[in-house]
């Protein structure tokens, strides 16, 4: 192993990521690059604190440099977020494999995502009829795997108890995006210890993110002290003062909604089958919860909802993932080798205005990173746009 990548959110960073990074660095890794979201994570929420102390928290845990993730990849579903980090990763010079975190077995995750690769075109033949018959996507994608498994593979794996976990879907992701852009990149799985994906509650020395946040918007914060290993303090003064407000959140989504035309919204990302009708058919409830809920469904899962309404707010097209795009450097140990990031990953702000000056593939894609900033540093009452970040540095 020379240099190893990772894909993550660190929403926010606790013992069970330093463990993660620990391990990583075990396996010989000289530097260990983090592919991060920026200001909203994948369920189409505001990040739990900003991206520069989530940076900072990364890199006093092991890591040598973050990149920020795009928002258009950040906010999306497994299969784009994982194609979105190997995208970014996959010319970072001399990456040989990307870590990632799971609660099955490498064996039982690398059978499955070669389903996706080696019998392509079955997965997708069963993933329509199982789309077709009215499943969610994330439900269809299970039930398709889980029946090319017993077709083609020799094991007894639990496909559906497997790919219920988020991680583990998100494991078969990231090595089936490897192989759609030849990435050179070797997966390397790490056992997932303690909590698993949104379990509220602790296990040893470990815990889940969902439970921290938990934690923290009941004003326990303290007692979770002990599993965030870095800027405790840096945290708890941030979400005092800037923690994302969540109904204004609520309103500005809904605000949004209502100024949007019907067409608007069918060209949005998670736009498909009549929801923009079931949207605008309502009347103005100026409420963000009863529209989602009016469209959450057994085919509609809440999350594919709530990216919905950020598309909406962020103009995030169908489009958006297939579009060149430029990212900054969000953060990196003193010492670390700038050299061994490619051009589309740019450490100061005239080189990111220039970039999209002359592509608009870029321009396209960056203005969802400006909105997504903005909106952030307004639901968290923070003066500042994209433009007003300085690169985090911290002794190696």
């Amino acid at each position: 192993m020379k240099n190893c990548g990772i894909v993550c959110e660190y929403n926010p960073f606790h013992t069970g990521h330093a463990y993660q990074l620990g391990r990583v660095r075990d396996c010989g890794a000289d530097n260990i690059v983090c592919v991060m979201s920026g200001s909203f994570v994948q369920s189409a929420m505001p990040a739990f604190c900003d991206k520069a102390i989530r940076t900072e928290c990364a890199l006093m845990g092991g890591a040598d440099a973050v990149v920020e993730l795009p928002a258009v990849y950040s906010t999306a579903s497994a299969q784009y977020f994982a194609e979105g980090g190997i995208k970014v990763m996959r010319n970072i010079r001399d990456i040989t494999h990307i870590a990632m975190g799971a609660r099955a077995s490498a064996s039982d995750i690398l059978s499955i995502a070669d389903i996706k690769i080696k019998h392509s075109d079955a997965f997708r033949a069963e993933l329509k009829r199982e789309l077709d018959s009215g499943k969610s996507y994330n439900a269809a994608c299970t039930a398709a795997l889980a029946v090319c498994y017993d077709k083609y593979v020799t094991g007894t794996a639990n496909v559906a108890d497997i790919m219920s976990d988020p991680n583990n879907m998100l494991c078969v992701e990231y090595i089936a995006a490897i192989d759609k852009f030849s990435a050179n990149i070797q997966p390397l799985v790490i056992e997932r210890k303690g909590a698993a994906h949104g379990e509220i509650c602790s296990h040893g020395e470990y815990i889940s993110a969902t439970a921290v946040r938990a934690a923290a918007n009941e004003g326990r914060f303290g007692e979770v002290k002990r599993f965030i290993p870095h800027s405790y303090e840096k945290i708890l003064r941030a979400r005092a003062e800037h923690s994302p407000d969540m109904s204004a959140y609520k309103q500005i989504a809904a605000f949004a909604l209502e100024c949007a035309t019907v067409e608007y919204i069918r060209d949005r990302r998670n736009c498909s089958e009549g929801m923009e009708y079931i949207l605008k058919n309502m009347p103005a409830t100026h409420d963000f919860d009863r529209y989602a809920d009016a469209v959450i469904s057994k085919r509609y899962g809440k999350k594919r909802v709530y990216r919905l309404m950020l598309d909406i707010l962020l103009d995030i097209d169908k489009f958006a993932t297939d579009k060149r795009f430029i990212t900054r450097l969000l953060g990196c140990r003193n010492g670390f080798d700038f050299g061994l990031l490619p051009n589309y990953i740019i450490t100061n702000n005239a080189a990111i205005k220039s970039a999209a000056a002359h592509d608009e593939d870029v321009a396209s894609v960056l203005s969802v990173d400006e909105k997504a900033t903005l909106l952030y540093n307004t639901i968290c009452r923070r003066d500042g746009d994209y433009y007003n970040y300085s690169i985090v540095k911290v002794n190696a």
